[in-house]
């Protein structure tokens, strides 16, 4: 039989600890950031991906905890009380919205490789930004622990980063 409605895709099933890859494109480590904060790893451990494509999603399973208004991060916040930061791009935040679109409010549960923002990368990099999306661990699950993450390399959004 035909159906006029298109099936939902669900997403893989993961696991409460599994961080995935909020975007998709090339690995970047710390050290390579533009950004010193971002660089320096001063708001938690920190990786970066230069994305090939706008599509921003959760990178874990959890809350969506904070979701800033004008789109350019966002953070969540798994089961085990881990904070990840998601943000999009270097000086984004002076866009004021413009070239985001939020997909989820704030306080929305959220599952891996979910769909939160999308960005206009066009935006970005014609107002001359670094379009980097960072991932920072603002709040391990527990104290001094640090992700391992896979070893440089592209990534797809959804894709398992730690192990």
């Amino acid at each position: 039989m035909f159906s006029i409605f298109k099936e939902k895709k669900e997403l893989p099933v993961r696991n409460n600890t599994d961080i995935v890859a909020p975007v998709t494109g090339k690995l970047i480590p710390a050290s390579e950031l533009s950004d010193q904060m971002f660089r320096e790893e001063m708001m938690g451990q920190t990786i970066g991906i230069m994305p090939t494509d706008g599509t921003v999603c959760s990178p874990a399973n959890g809350i969506l905890e904070v979701l800033y208004p004008t789109g350019h991060a966002f953070a969540v916040r798994r089961s085990d009380q881990e904070g990840i930061l998601v943000h999009i791009g270097i000086d984004t935040v002076n866009l004021k919205g413009r070239g985001f679109r939020m997909l989820k409010k704030q306080g929305d549960p959220v599952k891996a490789g979910e769909p939160i923002v999308i960005a206009d990368l066009n935006t970005v990099k014609e107002a001359g930004l670094d379009s980097c999306v960072m991932l920072v661990i603002t709040e391990p699950a527990e104290e001094g622990k640090k992700e391992t993450y896979i070893p440089s390399g592209s990534v797809a959004h959804g894709e398992v980063i730690n192990q």
